[in-house]
């Protein structure tokens, strides 16, 4: 075996590995990171079902008593006490001077002073299972279980403005920042960031506990109640780094080549490229890579991407070549909390990036009269990075379907077919950024496929973004294409610990062409029947494995 050097301290390695085995090969949320938990308060009641703030206090309802809670939000303690307005209070939100409650067996909304005890105003619902309010400016949102319907109504009388489907059936509560709205589904232990204008899900951040009963917005955090652990918990939203690493596997990734000739003829001038796995955010290389053959060169592409150069000579009918490269690695689920206003602007992006990233390639055929139609329908005047790539993701998944038909077509092609691979939504996905003027180039990686130890004959290819104060952002329009809104925000800045990423690119390289993992040339003496493998194959390691880790040199 020939060990490809590289540079390493040994006391980090061993610290990195030993920290695993420490946590149970899990990874915990840095308080720098989106969605973690930076304070935390008692319930001051059993069955929360309800949270809201003035500003200045918390108001916790308890739906089994019937009763809410002020509380001081510098230490949880109770300062008062009133019995609802209603017999099972579910929802609660302030505006305006009012504490607003629904209950969601009868769908009553009530407007209520709380100091006086005077209800002021009371409507009912746009259905009889209203779970959760939020307050905006513009008018009042009312989660609406039976419908499945988020309601913007008028806080006077209940008037419907618009209505748009709740992200996810388990939806129960939100809140409103100002700009979005946050609503938390309690079976998924999720809470979504969603635009109240479209109910488009923008981010996702975990819950801090297993069933969020309500939430609410207060000094830039969001606050979360929890009813099963009987806690007040303080999210982080902007926070220092604008992703969160979770979900971490660790394992030994073996890639596997072979050239097999059925002949007759000879196949001559074997040089085969392929693509060096680097460390990125969510992903630490534990070990060197292993090659069963010394390559002729390391070297980089036009991209940057590292690429090893073997030279495999000749391979006689009824024979074959093989190669392999194994490594250790670590890696770990990403998921970004992008704000579409913190994005900047396309010229915030650095000059290099967009000259490097915005030219045209033979697969992505920018000039086309088709392209150049599409962008400017799709992403009309806007001019927000985050949003023009919305659009467009919007737009690729909404005409396509998943079909592995065989080759990478152009995107003009794909798009009016109306379906392709993993490759040709991503190809289709990079080339309208470029023409709207947004960078973009694509990654591809050998993947867990179900079981810890499993093998990947398929692989998977996804796009990339770059978007001002958040560098670049993973996009994958085929993951994204499905009917949820939950599921559709889940292709943009997230990314499962199911991948090795092999390789970024932006497109036709001088060694890997237009592929991703590996690229072989050769030339034939007569002719030959060829066939080409390549797999991969995933190995949990254990215990023992971790701690005899190689960090030799």
């Amino acid at each position: 075996m020939i060990r490809m050097k590289r540079t390493r301290d040994a006391r980090v390695i061993l610290g990195v590995v030993l920290a695993i085995l420490c946590v149970g090969l899990a990874a915990y949320p840095a308080a720098s990171q989106p969605g973690a938990v930076n304070d935390s308060l008692p319930s001051p009641c059993k069955y929360p079902a309800g949270l809201a703030t003035d500003g200045e206090r918390f108001f916790v309802a308890d739906w089994r008593e019937g009763t809410v809670f002020e509380i001081d939000p510098t230490d949880g303690a109770v300062v008062s006490t009133r019995k609802a307005p209603t017999l099972k209070p579910k929802g609660l939100t302030y505006g305006d001077g009012k504490l607003y409650v629904c209950d969601d067996h009868t769908g009553g909304v009530f407007a209520w002073d709380f100091d006086s005890g005077i209800v002021e105003t009371t409507f009912q619902a746009p259905g009889s299972r209203a779970a959760g309010l939020a307050w905006s400016k513009d008018g009042l949102f009312i989660l609406e279980k039976k419908s499945r319907k988020v309601y913007k109504v008028l806080p006077e009388d209940g008037t419907i403005l618009a209505n748009f489907p709740v992200p996810d059936r388990y939806c129960e509560c939100m809140t409103h920042d100002g700009k979005y709205l946050w609503i938390a589904n309690r079976i998924k232990d999720e809470i979504y960031m969603v635009d109240p204008e479209t109910g488009m899900v923008i981010g996702i951040l975990d819950a801090p506990g297993p069933y969020a009963a309500g939430v609410a917005w207060a000094d830039g955090h969001l606050w979360n109640i929890d009813f099963q652990h009987r806690k007040l918990y303080q999210l982080v939203v902007d926070a220092a780094k604008p992703y969160r690493l979770s979900d971490t596997r660790v394992a030994r990734v073996e890639y596997y080549w072979a050239l097999n000739n059925y002949g007759p003829g000879n196949v001559t001038d074997v040089v085969l490229n392929i693509a060096i796995p680097e460390e990125l955010p969510n992903q630490v290389l534990l070990s060197d890579l292993d090659f069963s053959t010394a390559p002729v060169k390391i070297t980089k592409d036009q991209w940057e991407q590292p690429c090893a150069v073997f030279d495999l000579g000749s391979v006689e009918a009824g024979s074959k070549k093989e190669l392999t490269y194994s490594v250790n690695a670590k890696v770990s689920a990403i998921r970004y909390l992008i704000v579409p206003e913190k994005t900047g602007t396309l010229k915030d992006i650095p000059r290099d990036i967009r000259k490097q990233y915005l030219s045209d390639g033979s697969r992505y055929r920018l000039s086309s009269p088709y392209i150049q139609e599409t962008v400017k329908k799709v992403v009309g005047d806007e001019k927000n990075p985050y949003w023009i790539a919305r659009k467009i993701y919007n737009f690729v998944i909404g005409e396509l379907h998943y079909e592995m038909i065989g080759g990478w077509d152009v995107p003009e092609v794909v798009l009016k077919r109306g379906s392709g691979s993993c490759s040709e939504y991503t190809f289709s996905f990079v080339s309208l950024c470029r023409a709207a003027g947004l960078p973009a180039r694509y990654q591809g990686s050998v993947v867990v496929r179900g079981d810890d130890a499993s093998v990947d004959e398929a692989f998977h290819r996804w796009a990339q973004i770059y978007l001002p104060n958040y560098g670049w952002v993973p996009v994958d329009a085929n993951r994204g294409d499905k009917e949820s809104p939950v599921d559709q925000a889940k292709g943009i800045g997230q990314l499962a610990d199911r991948f090795l990423i092999t390789t970024q690119s932006g497109g036709g390289s001088d060694y890997l062409a237009w592929s991703y993992n590996s690229f072989a040339r050769y030339k034939m003496d007569g002719y030959c029947k060829i066939e080409e493998d390549n797999f991969g194959f995933w190995e949990p390691l254990g215990d023992e494995e971790l701690r005899s880790v190689s960090t030799k040199p």
